[in-house]
């Protein structure tokens, strides 16, 4: 009865989630990246053949082992993990890319999503991120290809290509390269290449070489001044709030209700419910469509449970309580996703002492807060977070895994 009870007030107080990814998989959507193959292609068009070597990079504190099938010293099929200082991927990886590190720079073909973490992150003129690259880094360069950039920077310099869109947040955004579609960011300068060029009356005009193919959407505190022909498509402008002491407040005050609210639930978690995290990670990963179905269809079917029962006079006060539990999972959604999500990252790295996983819980809080103060992807990151981390929650109480179903069998038998 107490095993019972309990397991009543878990569900009540916690109902759960799931990086990125819960940590990321690669989304191949509407993508039209092309497959990937051995060769690169440089900005001739010519094919010059990856002999790049992987001798004298500080890259290998960790890497997957379960998924990734190295093929050869210059292919490695399946996704691939690493940590370290100095961090040089010269070799097609034929699957999504995850790197913490200090500096990173990429030299080679990568097959799916890159999401990098780190201080420096070069994409070389031979780079080519066939997917997404999502990046939290002071400094970007962007030298070769990148299908769509999702980045939180200082600087980002754009010498090469985006293929489609970017949703970046950052202080100076250099471009002096091709955007093939919509750029859409939160900075205070945006600068474009420009090069002179005669006219036929010898008098001399600015042409701009940095290209936005789509619309420019941006938020400053004062409109910029964008050269003629930058900008193919439309240009919108949008006043950016001041920073003052009471937004720095305001955001330390978020950020630390969500840090206390977090830390909260995992210890509760902990103390009632230890394999929690165990078990929700597993169904993350192995049944991820039923993971995000029910995070979508819990809200509604509580939703409209509400309504039916506010219909009926007599049982208002149940649907109050409803309501009421509808709202502290959505609260807490996001905060269980962080739990999970860290689960997950700490079973990669390998990090078991739990003064390890706590630290690394406070990283990755401090990375989803980070991530929902980003113009447009704020609202993609938080929508995805409440999901993942709903449905993994009722997963986790209506579902089982592979351990459960054989612990049952073992104890009928």
């Amino acid at each position: 009865m107490i095993k019972k009870n309990l397991k009543i007030f878990i569900s009540f107080i916690l109902i759960l989630c799931a990086l990125v990814l819960p940590i990321v998989n690669a989304a191949e959507g509407d993508q039209e990246a092309t497959p990937i193959s051995t060769e690169v292609t440089n900005e001739d068009g010519g094919a010059n053949n990856s002999e790049t070597e992987t001798e004298g990079t500080e890259q290998t504190d960790v890497e997957n082992t379960e998924n990734t099938a190295t093929t050869g010293e210059n292919f490695k099929q399946g996704d691939v993990y690493l940590t370290g200082t100095n961090i040089t991927v010269d070799y097609i990886v034929d699957g999504n890319l995850f790197i913490i590190a200090n500096n990173v720079t990429i030299s080679s073909q990568i097959g799916g999503d890159a999401f990098i973490f780190a201080n420096s992150v070069t994409v070389t003129e031979t780079g080519y991120v066939f997917s997404n690259l999502f990046t939290t880094a002071p400094n970007i360069n962007i030298k070769g290809v990148v299908y769509d950039l999702y980045a939180f920077s200082d600087t980002i310099n754009i010498t090469g290509y985006v293929y489609r869109d970017m949703r970046v947040s950052c202080n100076t955004l250099n471009i002096n390269g091709t955007i093939g579609r919509n750029v859409f960011t939160d900075c205070s300068n945006i600068n474009f290449a420009q090069s002179a060029e005669l006219t036929e009356d010898t008098s001399t005009t600015i042409a701009s070489q940095g290209i936005i193919s789509g619309d420019l959407n941006y938020t400053a505190k004062e409109e910029l001044s964008i050269p003629d022909g930058a900008v193919e498509g439309a240009i919108n402008f949008s006043k950016q709030e001041v920073f003052s002491s009471n937004n720095i407040q305001s955001y330390l005050l978020s950020l630390g209700s969500f840090l206390v609210f977090t830390i909260v639930i995992w210890l509760l978690v902990l103390w009632l419910a230890p394999k929690f995290t165990e078990k929700a990670s597993n169904l993350a990963i192995k049944k991820t469509l039923p993971v995000i179905g029910l995070g979508i269809l819990t809200p509604i079917l509580l939703l409209v449970v509400f309504i039916a029962l506010l219909l009926i006079n007599i049982t208002a006060s149940v649907a109050a309580l409803i309501f009421v539990l509808l709202l502290a999972l959505l609260m807490m959604s996001k905060s269980i996703f962080v739990i999970v999500a860290n689960k997950l990252i700490c079973n990669k790295l390998k990090i078991e002492k739990t003064i390890g996983i706590f630290g690394i819980l406070i990283i990755s809080s401090i990375i989803i807060w980070a991530l929902g103060l980003i113009p447009f992807v704020g609202t993609i990151v938080s929508i995805i977070t409440v999901i993942l981390g709903l449905g993994t929650l009722v997963a986790s109480i209506i579902l089982k895994d592979k351990k459960d179903v054989d612990k049952d069998s073992s104890i009928k038998k």
